[in-house]
């Protein structure tokens, strides 16, 4: 429930909308039929003034003409140590194009490396191409090419533990 003091001071507000909304509509009290050309800024040119009837092109927009290829920036990130042995489980997908590579994707080799892939059960090893370094899903620390896979287990068995080295 609104006190006293709260409900004067919105009777007060309330009662200053109403009078003042239809002034804040009406502005300044010409008519739309009045012909005052005063107000209409002039379109001529004025000697020594650049009359600029062109918008300026934005900022950002490369000059035309200039073809400049962007800049490639590196990033240096520091390699794993090499020797690295790391214990999970590994399972297969398969890779559309492997282009002549022996394909494989963990996160925890840096990109290009060489990975050894031990099959814990049966102690069969493959050699791939770490070709990817996103986060895996399932606790899965490796995945395999489906023709790879096979090197070192059946596909019916994934996930399979294993120990991968780089």
């Amino acid at each position: 429930m609104l006190t006293f003091a709260e409900r004067r001071r919105l009777v007060v507000a309330v009662a200053l909308t109403v009078i003042l909304l239809p002034f804040m509509f009406v502005g300044g009290g010409k008519s739309s039929e009045s012909s005052d050309d005063s107000a209409i800024p002039s379109t001529q040119a004025v000697p020594g003034v650049a009359n600029d009837t062109e918008p300026a092109n934005p900022a950002f927009l490369p000059v035309e003409g200039n073809s400049a290829v962007p800049e490639i920036i590196t990033v240096n990130v520091p390699a794993p140590p090499s020797g690295t042995i790391i214990k999970g489980n590994g399972t297969f997908i398969r890779w559309p194009q492997t282009m002549g590579l022996r394909p494989c994707a963990t996160p925890h080799a840096v990109i290009g490396s060489v990975v050894t892939v031990k099959n814990l059960n049966n102690g069969r090893t493959l050699i791939c191409d770490n070709v990817s370094i996103q986060a895996l899903t399932a606790g899965n620390v490796i995945v395999i090419h489906t023709e790879l896979f096979v090197e070192i287990a059946d596909l019916v068995d994934a996930p399979v533990p294993v120990e991968i080295s780089f």
